[in-house]
């Protein structure tokens, strides 16, 4: 279990949000750039999962087809409106086409950035 002090270094100070980027300032002094595309793409909502083929229920079990793109998301947009803090573990993004649900952690956008050092 994480120390008081190692949760605090593991959020961020500051989160700016431009017209192409999340950049999040951590406590730890880390410094990460979002490309909102990307952000977009890897939106964690259940629906977006879903349309990623990422299974999360007993709908998408081995044999069951996957559910069909829809318009609303053959639509996307990866420009943000702006972004809401979620407790204290994350932010939720709101998108220029209303897309709203998905909850990115902190320990998401962590794992997204060292996905991206590899």
């Amino acid at each position: 279990m994480l120390s008081r002090e190692e949760r605090r270094r593991r959020r961020p100070q500051n989160i700016e949000l431009s017209d192409t980027a999340l950049t999040v300032v951590w406590g730890d002094g880390g410094r990460n750039d979002y490309d909102l595309e990307t952000l977009r793409r890897r939106c964690p909502c259940a629906g977006c999962g879903e349309l990623r083929g990422e299974p999360h229920g007993p709908e998408l079990v081995a044999g069951n087809s996957l559910p069909m793109l829809t318009s609303e998301a053959a639509a996307a947009t990866s420009e943000a409106r702006g972004f809401d803090p979620v407790g204290r573990y994350g932010i939720r993004l709101t998108w220029a086409d209303g897309h709203d649900t998905g909850i990115y952690t902190f320990e998401f956008l962590r794992k997204l950035s060292a996905e991206a050092d590899d």
